[in-house]
């Protein structure tokens, strides 16, 4: 049944027209990659079923290739070329970096306070420590001893307090919270906050990226430069083209870095960035577009890595208007919707073994998500029976509004709507209008749900339900139960609690008994993976996290 069901969903992509290509789903903001539509019909072809499957098994079998070929006395020398399509406005001046495209950019030359570890919670990095304080509110931080800036400026608890300052006059949202630091003594500094939210912790422990005092004297030099305490630090940036970095000789870490320097090239074609890298000239590249990826897993030459649980991983949902007066209103049809959609089958169908099924607001591998939770599964028959329940016997009318990089799948699922009696108009609209319709909340039925899955739902699940987000909250309801386990999630006084409370909001949203289903279903986790020849090596860090790969462990064995 379901491979039948497969080949009716890669005949009905081939029917409907939509896209130059099946499958091209986009990055971050699940738009369709320019490149794809240029590549013509050839790159668009759709792989047989048992292509498919060795493309994911290339994956596996490329990943515990590098796990077995990263041990070994690592070598020194040598400039690492990495390539991908995200670019950065600059390399230096951290606050201006607010997106998750400069990441790569940032942790090349500066560092935080914290890092992730491979569950997706906090990890020490320039504080080997913190103490929080519900009731003050507070979080006092233990420093980490002997670092220092590129430039010779002591890494300390007056450069924190700074660096804050720093943040909190470029208006960054994540120190807003910040109402004073109070020096201890050079090791440790107590951030006094207007309010407890335990994602205060997150925010300025892994989004302040820190800059030398002296460095941020002269800011319009800074902004084309660098000046942290990371592995490698600018010596030249051409906006659109490159940043090149050489060795931090200063770096704090015993060792490292082990390269001469890295240079990051910005390549936004993803035809040509990898025929540039198979013509050899890059030795890392992140890939973005799914048909060009599963071309370079095809070849069975390279080594496969996948961010998993880290910063920067997106979801692609469908999300049904629940404001607006109409059916959606009712938390039964949303059910229906959610019971009516084959995910399995839709990434069988179109995500060339690079698509990660999806159930709850979190990776499966991420700490907040709730393995004991039974959650929402393709079930047409519970579909129909809960749409008679809810007075829609026969059915009703809607519309599913997708951008161009999404229409064929969402094409397929529309399909399986209907067939439970959720007839679907599709809207095909480009990017800029669909940032205007979820930040406003006015699209009509359902609509592609894109949004960053990190374990903190507090900060991430919120900037979707919270009444003052910037994304879909407009569209959607708000009860008290969800509103209240909100805040409880943010106030939580422990981690430990935290969790606890992240684990019912999941079962509160998706439980396949009762889940409220309030911002629809899930569907898939679009991994980005980064492809590199076999000579790159990492000493001890086997997961290349979007945030956390750190360059400093990097080495060449040629």
């Amino acid at each position: 049944m379901k491979k039948k069901l497969v080949s009716v969903l890669l005949a009905a992509c081939l029917v409907t027209g939509l896209l130059a290509g099946c499958g091209n789903s986009g990055s971050d903001a699940g738009t369709q990659d320019a490149a794809s539509a240029e590549a013509g019909t050839e790159a668009s072809e759709e792989p047989a079923e048992a292509e498919k499957s060795e493309m994911a098994t290339a994956m596996d079998e490329a990943t515990e290739e590098e796990a077995s070929t990263d041990s070994g006395e690592a070598k020194y020398g040598g400039v690492l070329r990495y390539a991908s399509h995200n670019t950065t406005s600059t390399p230096g001046y951290t606050p201006e970096c607010t997106t998750n495209a400069s990441l790569i950019f940032l942790t090349t030359a500066y560092e935080s306070l914290v890092t992730y570890a491979d569950d997706g919670t906090l990890a020490p990095f320039l504080a080997t420590e913190w103490e929080v304080d519900a009731e003050e509110p507070s979080i006092t931080w233990t420093l980490r001893e002997g670092v220092q800036f590129a430039d010779g400026t002591p890494f300390n608890a007056e450069a924190v307090k700074v660096n804050i300052e720093e943040y909190q006059k470029s208006e960054r949202n994540e120190t807003a919270n910040v109402a004073s630091c109070e020096v201890i003594d050079d090791t440790h500094i107590k951030m006094i906050l207007n309010s407890w939210n335990s994602s205060t912790v997150e925010s300025v422990g892994f989004f302040v990226y820190y800059m030398s005092p002296e460095a941020l004297k002269d800011v319009d030099t800074l902004r084309n430069s660098s000046c942290g305490t990371g592995p490698f630090q600018v010596t030249s940036f051409e906006p659109g083209v490159s940043v090149k970095y050489a060795k931090n000789e200063n770096y704090w870490q015993e060792g490292r870095p082990y390269l001469d320097g890295v240079e990051i090239y910005i390549v936004d074609e993803p035809t040509t960035r990898s025929s540039a890298f198979q013509a050899g000239e890059y030795d890392i590249i992140l890939m973005n577009n799914l048909t060009v990826a599963s071309e370079l897993l095809g070849t069975g030459k390279y080594v496969v890595e996948q961010n998993k649980t880290g910063q920067g991983l997106v979801m692609t949902g469908l999300i049904p208007n629940s404001a607006e007066d109409g059916p959606f209103a009712d938390p039964k049809v949303r059910q229906a919707m959610c019971y009516a959609l084959d995910v399995e089958a839709l990434c069988e169908a179109f995500g060339y073994g690079l698509l990660t099924p999806l159930d709850q607001w979190a990776s499966p591998d991420a700490v907040t998500y709730d393995k004991s939770l039974e959650c929402f599964s393709y079930n047409p028959d519970k579909a129909r029976e809960l749409l008679a329940e809810a007075g829609y016997p026969d059915g009703f009318d809607t519309t599913l509004t997708t951008d161009a990089g999404n229409s064929d799948m969402f094409t397929a699922a529309a399909n399986m709507l209907g067939d439970v009696g959720i007839r679907c108009e599709i809207n095909l609209v480009d990017e800029s209008a669909q940032v205007n319709l979820y930040s406003t909340g006015t699209w009509t039925g359902i609509m592609g749900h894109f949004a960053s899955i990190s374990p903190d739902l507090g900060l991430y699940l919120g900037r979707h339900l919270d009444l003052n987000a910037a994304f879909y909250t407009k569209g959607i309801q708000h009860p008290d139960e969800a509103m209240e386990l909100l805040e409880a999630i943010r106030v939580a006084p422990t981690e430990e609690e935290k969790i606890e409370l992240e684990h019912e909001m999941q079962k509160l949203i998706y439980s396949a008994e009762d889940g409220i289903a309030l911002f629809g279903r899930p569907l898939f986790i679009q991994n980005e993976p980064i492809f590199k020849y076999d000579y790159v090596k990492n000493d001890y860090r086997k997961v290349y996290h979007v945030a956390t790969w750190s360059l400093a462990d990097c080495w060449l064995d040629k």
